[in-house]
């Protein structure tokens, strides 16, 4: 279960020449080490899917995956995390189900941009029926997929809900992270002046001079 149509490839290559091991020492070529890792991630993920607001970080798969299998990599995450998530997607679509990659994220607690993968083959399934799809989200644009995504794996996956069905919802280092930026953006912007007057207006955003 391959994932070069969905791009994965492009979004997390596969860097250096370093080789996973097995238990034993003896080198494991790299599809077999994610043909065995791939179903370990699948069950992780699905298990996170069962408690709201549950998710994983791109280091606990790793060391999931590894400790399950005894196949390790001493390489940096990232030259082979990538194309695990893009079986888990592949699994998803084949399934019918929702992306479970959505509850994978970096230790700031975003998805990165690597979650691309999964638009790209939501891109793909829309371009099949005809649909028209963006392909030019940003970074926090991605975070809010990720976490409609994650809202739909709760419910799926038979996680309790709070009244009300929950809601989509960041994660808290995400959320932490955005609210600074968009605090610090409210802080830098110019003050808004009267047109007529060229004072600067107060909060309400009403000229004193002109109400």
């Amino acid at each position: 279960m391959g994932c070069l149509s969905l791009g994965c490839d492009r979004l997390f290559p596969e860097r250096g020449s370093i080789l996973p091991h097995d238990k034993h020492g003896d080198y494991v070529e790299m599809k077999d080490a994610h043909d065995a890792w791939e179903p370990f991630a699948i069950a992780l993920l699905a298990d996170a899917a069962k408690s709201y607001n549950c998710f994983v970080t791109y280091k606990q798969l790793a060391e999931f995956v590894q400790d399950e299998t005894g196949i390790t990599h001493k390489g940096l995450i990232t030259n082979w995390i990538g194309e695990l998530l893009g079986r888990v997607i592949a699994h998803c679509l084949e399934n019918d189900i929702p992306h479970l990659s959505s509850l994978c994220v970096t230790s700031e607690g975003t998805v990165g941009n690597g979650y691309r993968a999964v638009l790209e083959a939501e891109r793909i399934r829309a371009r099949d029926a005809g649909d028209l799809y963006d392909d030019k989200e940003t970074l926090e644009q991605l975070d809010d997929h990720a976490a409609r995504t994650r809202l739909e794996c709760y419910r799926h996956f038979g996680a309790e809900l709070p009244p009300g069905g929950g809601e989509p919802t960041l994660t808290p280092q995400a959320k932490a992270s955005r609210d600074y930026r968009r605090a610090q953006a409210k802080r830098d912007a110019p003050p808004k002046v009267c047109p007529v007057h060229h004072t600067q207006l107060p909060a309400t955003g009403i000229c004193d001079d002109c109400a």
